[in-house]
């Protein structure tokens, strides 16, 4: 009975944790970049006070927001295979990025915010930079073959800017800074590999053998 108990109230402290957590990306989501503790308490429906029993401070409330988001928007980032055409991989890496660059749009805009002049900057930083990391080992992996052959120092300059090309703050200044559609975006986007990659001498019709 007691181990039943216990467990009763993991369990409930478990979705409480989360639906705090939701309820601060789904704000973020609707445009406020730094909810207040009384507006993720409402939509969570939660008291105030709550918030702060299940999280020991700010950083801890930031770090457990950050793994919901990560879960919620992964199944959008989905694996694409080096064994394609260089064409065809730059056509869906532009297409996997381009999605979920937009449907994380508001989450990169509060991450931005929090590590210019938020509470928990460290945590936004670290969280920017290991996204960038992340994205940067994929270019490394889809291109490998076709970028082995050059110089240390030029090889890893190329995947920095294909890194670059395909970042966050890319993405917003293309759709807000200049005002394109996410068609025309993406298009942008595609061009701009295909470009890095022909400038670092690969053929379009490289393939895996």
């Amino acid at each position: 009975m007691a181990a039943a108990t216990l467990d009763g109230r993991q369990g409930r402290r478990a979705r409480s944790r989360t639906a705090i957590c939701e309820a601060c990306l789904d704000l973020v989501q609707e445009g406020v970049l730094q909810p207040s503790a009384d507006q993720v308490a409402e939509r969570a429906g939660v008291s105030r006070r709550s918030i702060f029993n299940h999280f020991v401070d700010l950083g801890e409330l930031y770090d457990a927001v950050v793994e919901v988001g990560m879960h919620r928007y992964a199944p959008l980032l989905e694996k694409i295979s080096d064994a394609e055409p260089v064409s065809q991989r730059v056509d869906q890496l532009a297409r996997v990025r381009s999605r979920f660059l937009e449907a994380t749009a508001a989450f990169t805009r509060a991450l931005t915010a929090q590590s210019l002049v938020g509470p928990a900057q460290d945590q936004a930083m670290r969280v920017s930079r290991a996204a960038i990391h992340m994205l940067h080992q994929d270019v490394e992996r889809l291109f490998h073959r076709e970028l082995q052959a050059l110089p240390a120092q030029e090889r890893a300059e190329v995947c920095e800017a294909l890194s670059a090309a395909m970042s966050p703050l890319q993405w917003e200044t293309l759709r807000r800074g200049r005002g394109l559609s996410s068609a025309r975006a993406r298009a942008v986007m595609t061009r701009t590999l295909m470009a890095l990659l022909r400038d670092a001498g690969v053929e379009r019709s490289s393939s895996q053998t």
